[in-house]
C-alpha cells in the first residue's frame, strides 16, 4: 500500500533509494530545505510499507495575477517502484494544489 503525504525534513535521511539513480537529479541540502520552508504544500512523498521512500515531487508557486502558476521542480520514483503510476499520481495532486 502506498501513502502520499507531505515531504518532510526527516525524509532527507530516507530517500537515498530514490535519488541514487542515473535518471534523478540530486540537489544540495539547502535546496531541498528551501522548498520545504517556502512551499511545503508543493512537496510530496510516496511512501510504501515499512516507511520506505518510493518517490517524491517538489514544486513551487510563482508568478503574479493571471500568470500565477505551479512549477514542477523534480518528480522521481525509485527504480523498484516504477510503472505503477506513482509519478502520475504525484503530478495530479500537485496540479490540484496549484489550482487552489
Amino acid at each position: 500500500m502506498t501513502t502520499l503525504r507531505r515531504f518532510t525534513c526527516n525524509d532527507l535521511f530516507t530517500y537515498n533509494n530514490v535519488n541514487l539513480d542515473i535518471l534523478t537529479e540530486t540537489y544540495n541540502l539547502p535546496f531541498y530545505l528551501t522548498y520545504l520552508a517556502k512551499w511545503p504544500e508543493y512537496c510530496l512523498m510516496a511512501e510504501g510499507p515499512g516507511k520506505q521512500a518510493m518517490g517524491y515531487i517538489l514544486g513551487k508557486a510563482e508568478g503574479e495575477g493571471e500568470l500565477w502558476h505551479g512549477h514542477v521542480t523534480a518528480v522521481t520514483v525509485a527504480p523498484d517502484f516504477r510503472r505503477q503510476n506513482l509519478a502520475q499520481k504525484l503530478m495530479h495532486i500537485l496540479e490540484e494544489i496549484s489550482e487552489k
